[in-house]
C-alpha cells in the first residue's frame, strides 16, 4: 500500500517495535508536550512497547508504518469504534496517532498513511474517520484539513491548578 513514490505503508509487525518507540515517543515530545502540560512525555519511554505489542495483536486496532529510503519514517495507530445504536448501528474509525519524522514531513508520509487507514477503515465498514489535533496544533489542524477532514466538535478545558 502506498501513494507517495517512494513510500511503502505496511501493517506493522513486531520486527518495528524499536521504530514505533522511537517515533511515539517523537510524538509526545515535539506535539503534546508542546500543547499539553498534563501528558507526561516520558509515557513511550516505559510503556509504549507493551502498548504496540497490544496493538498489533489486536483485532479492532491496526498499526501502520511507513517506510521511506528503507527506514521506518513515519507510524500510525487507527481503531473501529463498535457499531453504536445512537449512530444507525454504524462503526467509525479513529485515528489515535499519527507521527512523521520532521526530516520527511513533506515528502507525503503522512498522506499516505492516512490513506492506507481509510482503506482499512472502509475494509472493515466504518462509515467516517475521525482524528482530534491540539487546536494550538496548526501544522496538524492544516494537515488534516488538506485531506479533506472537516472540524466537527470542540473540547474546553479549565485547568484547576
Amino acid at each position: 500500500m502506498s501513494t507517495a513514490p517512494g513510500v511503502a505503508v505496511d501493517v506493522a509487525v513486531l520486527s518495528d517495535l524499536d521504530d514505533l518507540v522511537r517515533l511515539e515517543a517523537g510524538l509526545f515530545r515535539d506535539d503534546a508536550g508542546a500543547h499539553d502540560p498534563l501528558v507526561d512525555t516520558t509515557w513511550p519511554d516505559r510503556h509504549a512497547r507493551e502498548d504496540f505489542v497490544r496493538l498489533i495483536d489486536g483485532e479492532s486496532a491496526v498499526v501502520l508504518v511507513a517506510r521511506y529510503d528503507e527506514h521506518v519514517r513515519g507510524h500510525l495507530v487507527g481503531y473501529l469504534s463498535a457499531p453504536s445504536p445512537t449512530r444507525f448501528d454504524r462503526r467509525t474509525a479513529e485515528i489515535r496517532s499519527l507521527y512523521v519524522d520532521s526530516a520527511v514531513r513533506t515528502s507525503g508520509i503522512g498522506q499516505a498513511l492516512v490513506t492506507a487507514f481509510m482503506g482499512w477503515a472502509r475494509a472493515h465498514e466504518a462509515v467516517a474517520v475521525g482524528v482530534s489535533a491540539y487546536a494550538a496544533n496548526e501544522g496538524a489542524r492544516a494537515f488534516y484539513e488538506h485531506l479533506g477532514f472537516a472540524e466537527q466538535s470542540v473540547t474546553f478545558r479549565l485547568p484547576l491548578g
